[in-house]
């Protein structure tokens, strides 16, 4: 077939090319190819076709580059001058960002002070555990600038009495699981969790053949046992025992919550 006419365009500019006619006489060609088989036999002629082609796309890629160099010429002269009135502003701009962070993190903290001291005004409900709780109730939008005192208070104090009810609700199970439960409450705010964590409990008890009716903890005697968990041994009055436990923190934490159960005091080593 006769030489393709973008083949014959090249090193020229590409300002000039007809596209409209370079397209209908590209897809006229590629039409062609696409409808040819093939073989063993004419596999010199696709590496021929092959070697075509891949003139005519260098050809439009050179003119391409080309090109857009050329147009990108004038924009490449005045870049490093742009870049160093961008750079004096940025000196300055950084700065001054610098004070206003510096502002704002300092208004962060003295919201984060005024709302904790709220919070422990409030907290009368909840006892000891208000300090477990703090963690899961305060929520860091609050020290947005736009958030208003009066919107955090009212969170503050519904989040307050709904742990409040909770943490009765919790005591009102008569678990002797009641300190596990309570400190999974402290660190997720969720019943439903609290109630996976006693199902869970109860069934390892049973699967261990322990008993759940436990309502009170057992007072301890004058000895207080400890959990070994390495080699490290631990200083203990004559009449206490160590035990030795090799599981896996699943297991470990189970054990844990059961001894939490019948008041027995350990210590992990």
């Amino acid at each position: 077939m006769n030489e393709l006419q973008i083949i014959r365009l090249e090193n020229t500019d590409i300002s000039g090319w007809d596209f409209s006619a370079l397209r209908a006489e590209l897809q006229s060609r590629l039409d062609f190819y696409a409808n040819l088989v093939y073989t063993d036999d004419t596999i010199k002629d696709a590496k021929k076709d092959r070697t075509t082609l891949n003139k005519v796309k260098k050809v439009i890629e050179d003119a391409r580059k080309a090109y857009k160099a050329r147009c990108l010429a004038p924009y490449d002269a005045l870049e490093p001058d742009m870049k160093s009135l961008v750079d004096m502003v940025e000196k300055q701009r950084g700065l001054i960002d610098n004070t206003v962070k510096e502002y704002e993190a300092r208004q962060k903290e003295a919201k984060k002070q005024e709302i904790k001291k709220l919070y422990d005004r409030k907290t009368i409900d909840l006892g000891d555990l208000a300090e477990q709780l703090y963690p899961s109730i305060f929520d860091s939008k609050w020290l947005n600038a736009s958030f208003p005192k009066s919107k955090y208070e009212e969170e503050i104090i519904s989040a307050i009495t709904s742990a409040a009810d909770d943490l009765e609700a919790i005591r009102a199970l008569k678990s002797p699981f009641v300190e596990t439960l309570i400190e999974i409450y402290c660190q997720t705010r969720s019943m439903d969790r609290v109630k996976e964590k006693q199902l869970e409990l109860e069934e390892a008890a049973n699967k261990a053949r322990l008993t759940t009716n436990i309502t009170t903890p057992v007072a301890a005697d004058s000895y207080s046992p400890h959990l070994e968990t390495g080699n490290k041994a631990s200083a203990l009055p004559d009449d206490g025992i160590v035990l030795r436990v090799i599981a896996t923190q699943n297991q470990l934490d189970q054990i844990t919550d059961f001894m939490k159960a019948i008041g027995v005091h350990y210590e992990l080593v």
